[in-house]
């Protein structure tokens, strides 16, 4: 038998299938979608690779054999591996990238080597160091792993001493295998003896200790428990399990736990509500499209508290009735906690969360749960995508529009093309959801390319909340120089009084923006980044966003050692620090800086919910899903902040977030108000969410994208090289443009070519950055095209001191 393997790791020039003999005792344990090791290459490193396809012929002969099988079963379905074949054209990776993306973290093989003494050799005269190397091993008992031996050589030449150890048979290599994660095992006890036997000897007051008494009817009612578990439920040390093992009533075996996220336990069971008018033609038409068994697309386009995730739930119902799997994909991690507790409530044990913020341990034993065909439901962030059902009947994109959707590290994989693969692979439907639509989805649908659904109303005849626009430039002429507009303040004192619950939007965190030295005009900078430092109170530090990089706020300028530097703009801290200061308001504040724990985000949102704290100031992971009864004002600070990114969708994100936003507040049973604070107050997409107005936004958008041929009416292709030499960046940009107009040749009418020119981001993280854009509306075109110069070009990286990553449509341009 042939087993084709791709192996890992792996460049792109190396990335192809290789043939290997599988040994005769492992023909009936291998499979698709197992990890193997394989010898490669001129030396016969031994190397993890996946098995790709099995045949019982090769076209080469003097094959090499596999070394070792690492899987009981196989780590990837044969579906997921067709997708790490296409993700890996498609996105410019190589296999192992794509299949590495799909696997949960910690679950990648480790190579434990190991120094074992065979022979002492006193007949042969040994150099000092080798001497060294048979003493330390021999104090060691006889082995030694590699690395701990290595740091206790403490010499230059460790290598080339071992080596000629090893060819002189003095020791030996061995080496194993294993993962950083495994299942989770503990000791637990379980009865000894048949149950009628314990249960006579109660009876007949046979034992006299009523503790053993307590661990005996614990065991009755459950087969097997946990001894942790017995001495705290029964109350009783680990003496008593002792002494009743020893009379033959017990005996202990280990038992595989597993490690559940937090919030998935003691949720209890609901039943679906009534759907409106609106909700239940959405549902009979979707759920027919699923009866269908064909691949289709629908957008669910909703306003905010339309009931969208209800009709989610239904949804799923039904095709999980029909013996179908459906996936739930979030944009926020902050999302998925409420997401899930909705979903466990409706369907139990059988649904699994998947997001970055589990421990390693919980990421797998929830991978695996999918994997062993236990769970029929997964909801989690962007990487939920790939969980290993294999009876898709449904994937549900929630808030389709965000760019969370988009991987920026490689592969640079969006996770909508990725649902699109895998519901055409499995004949099942694709719902994108969204009170905001992204222009190019909004589009397809409008064209007749996917089904269209709207829901223009809340249930209950609850009312879209009154938006009122603020002019900040007015505010300024008044005298008022606070963050807080009059209007605005005011309506935070009014909710105050009434006891109701406030959420104020700022999409920057920290305190103050920059620092700036009034008298020599010198602003603090990332000396690694060409980006202003911003001031964070509670550690009183210059903090860059981009790299980390942070120093302790000055007293004096460090250019010209004046007093007269200070700290100007508003962040998200400030925001709470005025809050305070203003109104004597309790408040609790959601961004990177306060949600870096593994349950933060679900602590924060809790608290604020269950402690009735007044006001909760955020940036954007506030902005989307949350439903707060009692929230009834919504304050947007700095509202066109977003429209002066240089993005060409500044003015889409701009009405998404302040639609989003504004829609958090009037679920309950008052009315909501939202007070939008700009200096731009006539542009349409701010004017557009005071209306709540999509279809407006959309048709001047979308006729803006046309006349400038921007996405949906082409695709946008983004080159970045960067490296620690800004002339050497510059001169490897200019290369590569050149080999791109090369490449397109007669084709450059499909292709407009923009650059090379420097990133709007100078330098970042010590390197600096040139970029080429490229508007194609072929998006196969683009794809060759990055293939080819990334392939061409990093054939010879090893003599260029320049890195080259491009991407498709990406999320930003920056």
């Amino acid at each position: 038998m042939i087993a084709s393997v791709f192996v890992s790791p792996s460049t792109r020039e190396f990335d192809r299938e290789y043939s290997y003999i599988v040994p005769e005792e492992a023909e009936s344990l291998i499979k698709r979608g197992m990890r193997v090791i394989v010898p490669f290459g001129k030396f016969n490193r031994a190397v993890e690779g996946y098995v790709y396809r099995l045949s019982q012929e090769s076209p080469v002969e003097d094959l090499k054999s596999i070394s070792r099988i690492l899987d009981e079963e196989p780590v990837l379905t044969p579906e997921l591996l067709e997708l790490a074949f296409w993700m890996k054209e498609r996105y410019v990776c190589t296999f192992a990238d794509a299949a590495k993306t799909m696997l949960p973290p910690g679950i990648g093989i480790k190579s434990m080597k190991t120094v074992v003494l065979k022979n002492a050799a006193p007949e042969l005269k040994l150099g000092k160091n080798q001497k060294l190397l048979v003493d330390l091993v021999k104090e060691a008992g006889g082995e030694m792993e590699l690395d701990e031996l290595k740091a206790k050589a403490g010499f230059k030449s460790f290598s080339r001493v071992l080596n000629s150890l090893v060819e002189s048979g003095i020791f030996t290599m061995e080496e194993e295998y294993g993962m950083k994660v495994r299942e989770k095992t503990a000791k637990a006890a379980y009865l000894a003896r048949p149950r009628e036997e314990i249960l006579e000897e109660i009876q007949n007051n046979n034992l006299k200790r009523i503790q053993q008494i307590r661990v005996l009817e614990l065991l009755l009612e459950n087969d097997c428990l946990p001894v942790s578990e017995i001495l705290r439920y029964a109350d009783v040390s680990a003496g008593v399990l002792d002494t009743l093992k020893r009379n033959g009533y017990i005996d202990f075996r280990d038992i595989e736990l597993v490690r559940n996220p937090a919030g998935l336990q003691g949720i209890a069971r609901t039943g679906p509500l009534k759907p409106t008018g609106e909700q239940q033609k959405a549902i009979d038409y979707l759920a027919g499209k699923m009866d269908e068994g064909i691949f289709s697309e629908a957008l669910l386009h909703g306003v905010t508290g339309s009931g969208k995730t209800e009709v989610y739930l239904q949804l799923i119902q039904k095709c999980l009735q029909s013996g179908k799997q459906a996936i739930v994909l979030v944009p926020e991690i902050s999302l998925t906690p409420q997401m899930v507790e909705r979903f466990r409530s409706r369907f139990g044990e059988s649904v699994a969360v998947q997001h970055s913020r589990l421990s390693l341990g919980e990421r797998y034993d929830q991978w695996r749960l999918i994997r062993q065909g236990k769970i029929d439901v997964v909801v989690g962030a962007r990487s939920a995508v790939f969980a290993p059902l294999e009876r898709i009947g449904l994937i549900i994109i929630d808030e389709e529009h965000e760019n969370t959707y988009k991987s920026e590290i490689t592969p640079k994989y969006n996770a909508r093309e990725i649902a699109r693969r895998r519901c055409i692979a499995n004949n099942a439907l694709l719902l994108y959801g969204s009170a905001t639509p992204s222009v190019e989805t909004y589009y397809r649908a409008v064209n007749g390319k996917i089904a269209l659904l709207e829901m223009n109303t809340r249930p209950n005849r609850l009312l879209l909340p009154e938006v009122t626009i603020v002019d900040m430039r007015n505010e300024l002429d008044r005298g008022n120089r606070s963050i807080f507009s009059n209007l605005l303040a005011g309506e935070i004192r009014r909710n105050l009084r009434e006891r109701r619950q406030t959420i104020l939007f700022l999409n920057r965190r920290g305190h103050s923006t920059f620092v700036l030295c009034r008298k020599c005009g010198y602003v603090m900078k990332c000396v690694y980044c060409n980006i202003n430092l911003t001031y964070h109170a509670r550690d009183d530090r210059l903090i860059c966003h981009y790299c980390g990089y942070t120093v302790k706020n000055p007293e004096t300028c460090p250019q010209c050692g004046s007093n007269y530097i200070r700290h100007f703009g508003v962040g998200t801290q400030k925001v709470e620090e005025e809050l305070k200061r203003q109104f004597g308001c309790s408040v609790i504040r959601m961004d990177m800086d306060t949600t870096t724990g593994k349950n933060s985000h679900e602590e924060i949102l809790t608290a604020f919910r269950e402690k009735n704290i007044d006001v909760l100031v955020g940036t954007q992971m506030i902005a989307k899903g949350h439903d707060f009864p009692n929230v009834t004002l919504v304050g947007v600070l700095a509202a066109d902040s977003l429209l002066n990114t240089g993005e060409y969708n500044s003015s889409e994100r701009t009405f998404q977030l302040i639609t989003q936003v504004a829609g958090r507040c009037g679920r309950g049973d008052m009315p909501g108000r939202v007070i939008v604070q700009a200096y731009n107050t006539e542009d349409f997409s701010i004017q557009a969410a005071k209306n709540h107005d999509y279809h407006a936004f959309y048709r001047q958008e979308i006729s803006l994208r046309k006349a400038l041929v921007y996405p949906p009416f082409t695709n946008i292709g983004l080159v970045k090289l960067r490296g620690t030499n800004d002339r050497t960046v510059s001169d490897a940009s200019r290369e590569i443009a050149v080999r791109l107009r090369d490449f397109f040749g007669e084709n450059s009418a499909q292709a407009e070519l923009y650059g090379p020119a420097r990133s709007p981001f100078i330098r970042l993280r010590g390197n600096y950055i040139w970029r080429i854009i490229i508007k194609c509306a072929s998006k196969k075109m683009l794809v060759e095209a990055f293939a080819h110069i990334s392939d061409e070009w990093n054939t010879i990286k090893g003599r260029r001191a320049v890195d080259l990553s491009v991407d498709i449509n990406p999320a930003g341009m920056l």
